[in-house]
């Protein structure tokens, strides 16, 4: 399997475990990968996931696919999942990136499972932005800041160009601020 020919392409991605991912994948050589990641060998990354070649068992492009979901076989996936149990950070991650279509499976991933966002939900910024980096409390930070999801949401309805972002994007921002109204109202009453 040629890693270097799914370069920006959306692939189907099963790892070792069985699991599936689909994204459009960048590609990375072996020199980089260790450089960076120290890890000797060539990598697929499906923002923010890593597949190092030896962590995949088949990658397929779907670029021909065409179907309700355009190259993907559903609204969303694992990837996008995955992301929204990581966390704000991974969350993040996807709403930084220029791939309006992974940006659009994330709110919808969110939207859909908007109860564990609100189960998970802390008030205020991420701890990163106060100097803090994650993990510094001695365990992995899953949680979803409120006031940082909200600055992500703003960000996305005032600068992306792409109109079903910015409509997804600002029904979910009603739904958070909602979120965070209601968290306040609890804790001053």
């Amino acid at each position: 399997m040629n890693l270097r020919d799914f370069d920006n392409k959306c692939v189907r991605i099963t790892d070792t475990s069985g699991a599936v991912y689909e994204g459009t994948a960048s590609y990375y050589d072996r020199e980089y990968v260790y450089h960076e990641y120290g890890c000797d060998q060539e990598a697929l990354c499906l923002t923010p996931i890593m597949f190092y070649k030896n962590d995949i068992s088949a990658v397929i492009s779907l670029e021909g696919a065409n179907g309700a979901f355009g190259h993907y076989s559903e609204k969303y996936g694992l990837l996008e999942r995955t992301c929204l149990d990581g966390g704000t950070d991974l969350i993040g991650e996807i709403f930084d990136s220029d791939n309006d279509d992974q940006i659009l499976r994330m709110l919808h991933c969110m939207s859909d499972s908007f109860q564990s966002v609100a189960d998970r939900a802390v008030q205020g910024m991420a701890p990163w932005r106060s100097g803090m980096s994650i993990g510094d409390n001695g365990e992995e930070d899953q949680h979803i800041y409120i006031g940082e999801l909200e600055n992500m949401l703003n960000t996305l309805v005032k600068y992306n160009k792409d109109d079903r972002v910015v409509c997804e994007a600002k029904s979910l921002l009603e739904r958070v601020s909602d979120l965070r109204d209601n968290e306040e109202n609890r804790y001053d009453g």
